[in-house]
């Protein structure tokens, strides 16, 4: 618990061994309150919104506007392509590959999973 007494008296002995710190101490404690009572008193002015008055001239084009350059794009980049109807055998081969029974299993699992969840959920 605090002693008030007791830190008192060690403040009263810190300020009487050092008359600068007290002096200082004063006239800073002065000015703070001074601010804050005028903070406090002196009511600030609210801004007010910027004046409509503000009239410019038309503007006049007097020379041709200019289109900024787009994007390059290079002759061999292909923007879009034509599909085909059927894959070729290589293209098959490429990209397709044959689920195994493992595979097979773990997505049907999972599918029992959720259709057993929906149901559960059900009404």
């Amino acid at each position: 618990m605090i002693d008030f007494y007791e830190l008192s008296e060690k403040a009263r002995d810190f300020f009487s061994q050092r008359q600068k710190a007290l002096l200082l101490s004063s006239i800073l404690a002065v000015f703070f309150f001074a601010a804050l009572i005028a903070m406090i008193f002196i009511p600030q002015k609210p801004k007010s919104p910027p004046s409509s008055n503000f009239k410019s001239e038309p503007l006049e084009a007097d020379q041709e506007l200019l289109l900024p350059q787009g994007v390059s794009i290079p002759l061999e980049y292909a923007v879009s392509r034509e599909t085909k109807e059927r894959w070729s055998d290589g293209q098959v081969e490429e990209w397709l590959m044959e689920p195994d029974q493992e595979a097979v299993k773990k997505l049907s699992d999972a599918n029992d999973f959720m259709i057993k969840s929906l149901m559960e959920a059900a009404p």
